[in-house]
């Protein structure tokens, strides 16, 4: 197996990762300072967002919550609780939940420290030029990966496109897994955001940027994800297995954090934009109809896809085994209950142009294993709707 010939590989992250870990929150965080909580109105509902704030308050952290982030999350969220962050005279972060509350705190550690306005940092590393206050992110989902990226995504409207903050200088300085907060995560999310960390896995273990180390993390977690997704999914008790899920989007995390992704993650964030389908979602919907795209660039990997998700491919070739891969993953939409059909969300026909358009602005498309051209984008796009 041939992989590119040199690599830079960087996950400045701490994790803490275990149940219970959440009340080893206070040591990640500095003295004297308040803490802003990003979250979603959801969690805070549910309760979530109580149990970290209460860990706060145990150890004497003022904190201060901001629960404006919605799905898909676009500037207003983001300065939003900026406003708040200055009102509060806070002096760190915490980003608790999926990853549009992971993202937008660190866009708002962007802000606080580099000023101006957060658009002004779309698809322009260079312009983050100052470390961000300390950021701890918290997922709830295991989905993201959110935790050990240098990414953070928001919807451009002038785009038409879901675009990235991208620096090095705003990967998380702390991570906490802690499968008590996720374990009765609903199966209608759990299903889309465990999928979504297996595109993460996929598309950077298939990508023309895969190396050795990021091999390994991908094929671990798909493998993690293969073996315990449907069960954490099942009901509100699977402890190991949200903590496996945990584990496993954190891992795929690490690998796209090094490689990026390809054609679905291309594909799915104009979706979101241009639709409002949830992230997940559209990731997991599009994914068999790109491996089957793919699968001619990349027959020997597939082939390892299929035995990591549990295929039997004793006595087949390498085609052959390789389709058991896009086979696995039809089943595992299948039983959780995810449409085959992106028309099934409310993505129409008539947007398919739009949406390849947009798809072909996307870095990712130029790193999928095979080439693409937006012609076959709107092939992929006709099926998969």
């Amino acid at each position: 197996m041939a992989f590119q010939t040199g690599f830079d590989f960087r996950s400045p992250t701490r994790l803490i990762h275990g149940p219970g870990s959440i009340r080893r929150l206070p040591e990640l965080l500095p003295e004297g300072v308040k803490v802003l909580v990003v979250t979603d109105p959801g969690l805070r509902q549910a309760g979530v967002v109580e149990r970290v704030s209460a860990v706060l308050d145990e150890a004497n952290i003022p904190c201060a919550i901001y629960d404006g982030v919605v799905g898909n999350p676009a500037t207003r969220s983001v300065h939003a609780g900026l406003r708040q962050y200055g009102k509060e005279k806070c002096g760190a972060l915490i980003g608790v939940g999926g990853g549009s509350s992971m993202d937008v705190a660190k866009m708002i550690g962007v802000l606080a420290t580099n000023g101006g306005r957060i658009d002004h940092y779309l698809l322009a590393p260079s312009r983050v030029t100052r470390d961000l206050p300390p950021l701890v992110c918290i997922p709830t989902t295991y989905g993201t990966g959110s935790e050990v990226t240098p990414f953070a995504v928001l919807t451009n409207p002038k785009t038409q496109n879901k675009d990235p903050v991208i620096s090095a200088k705003i990967s998380p300085q702390a991570g906490i897994l802690d499968p008590e907060l996720s374990v009765g995560l609903p199966a209608a999310l759990g299903g889309p955001t465990g999928m979504d960390a297996l595109t993460h896995a996929i598309e950077s273990y298939t990508n023309l940027l895969a190396g050795p180390i990021t091999d390994g993390l991908a094929l671990q977690a798909i493998q993690l994800i293969g073996e315990n997704l449907r069960l954490a999914c099942a009901n509100n008790y699977e402890l190991d297995a949200t903590e496996n899920m945990l584990a496993a989007s954190m891992l795929a995390g690490m690998a796209f954090a090094q490689t990026r992704l390809g054609n679905v993650h291309a594909m799915s964030h104009p979706i979101g934009a241009q639709f409002g389908v949830h992230h997940g979602l559209a990731n997991a919907i599009l994914l068999p109809y790109v491996m089957e795209f793919n699968l001619t660039a990349r027959l020997d990997k597939f082939a390892n896809i299929a035995n990591a998700l549990g295929a039997d491919t004793d006595g087949l070739d390498e085609r052959e085994a390789a389709q058991l891969a896009v086979d696995a993953v039809w089943d595992l939409n299948q039983d959780l209950a995810i449409p085959n059909k992106l028309g099934e969300v409310g993505v129409k026909k008539s947007g398919i142009r739009a949406l390849s358009k947009a798809t072909m602005q996307s870095g990712n498309v130029t790193i999928n294993p095979r080439k693409t051209s937006q012609l076959d984008i709107e092939t992929i796009f006709k099926k998969a709707i």
